[in-house]
């Protein structure tokens, strides 16, 4: 049941896109449903209504990045409210009982991890990391630090450690960098009127700076920006595209003009 919710920045929250497809609405309707609860809604009660909605973005089945917003409690009953029928009922049930389920969970005590367990666990770990990279690097064909990039997110994920410090060990000229356009957005400082990261924006930036260009309906690499970014082959519900993971230092053009 708790695939309904997750957890975001500490709450529990679900997603627009939940909603839509649960509720059986067009994900642009659900959104115009928010723009307009939080613009008709007095002057006084919009801080209100903010703290409730939080916008984001999510790549589709492109793995274009779209605008989503992520909603606690409050804001999901907001939102539904209006929502009538029998399975608008039976969902909103389901919905309720995903929540509260997830709020016990939070509220259950954590037990302090054994360090000598964590040690030799991030140990296995580590030698884990380097035969999945092995793997990925022989079956995908893809260059040393893409495969040691993908390795450390994938087993770091299953052993639940924080493999960031491993990632900064990657020699410059492989690190295939792990920011996209909504990371990039929030360095940047391109945000939108409710303070979240605009990848749109950031989007535009790359592409100004002959960094990508759009092919179809998918971001590519230039052959510049094959010196700043890497491709990443991604299959998801049955559709195949890429996704751009930018190295940092691709941060320093932005500090330049840009040359007409």
């Amino acid at each position: 049941m708790n695939e309904l919710v997750t957890i975001n920045d500490k709450q529990v929250v679900t997603s627009s896109r939940n909603v839509a497809e649960h509720f059986e609405k067009q994900h642009k309707h659900v959104l115009d449903s928010i723009k307009n609860l939080m613009e008709s809604a007095d002057e006084k009660d919009r801080p209100k209504i903010g703290q409730m909605f939080m916008e984001s973005t999510e790549p589709d089945s492109y793995g274009r990045e779209q605008k989503i917003y992520y909603m606690n409690w409050k804001g999901f009953s907001l939102l539904v409210m209006g929502f009538t029928g029998a399975k608008a009922i039976s969902w909103k049930l389901k919905y309720a009982d995903a929540f509260e389920a997830m709020q016990k969970q939070l509220a259950v005590p954590q037990l302090a991890p054994n360090p000598h367990y964590r040690t030799r666990m991030i140990g296995t770990a580590v030698r884990d990391i380097g035969k999945t990279a092995e793997s990925i690097e022989r079956v995908f064909a893809v260059k040393h630090g893409m495969a040691l990039a993908s390795a450390m997110e994938m087993v770091g994920e299953s052993y639940g450690i924080d493999t960031a410090p491993l990632k900064r060990l990657i020699p410059a000229e492989e690190n295939p960098g792990y920011l996209n356009a909504t990371m990039l957005a929030g360095k940047l400082g391109l945000l939108s009127k409710t303070g979240n990261p605009k990848a749109s924006d950031a989007n535009a930036k790359l592409a100004e700076l002959g960094l990508q260009k759009k092919e179809g309906k998918e971001w590519r690499l230039t052959d510049k920006g094959r010196e700043y970014g890497e491709e990443k082959p991604f299959t998801r519900n049955g559709h195949s595209g890429y996704n751009i993971g930018w190295n940092e230092k691709v941060l320093v053009l932005f500090e330049q003009p840009v040359k007409v």
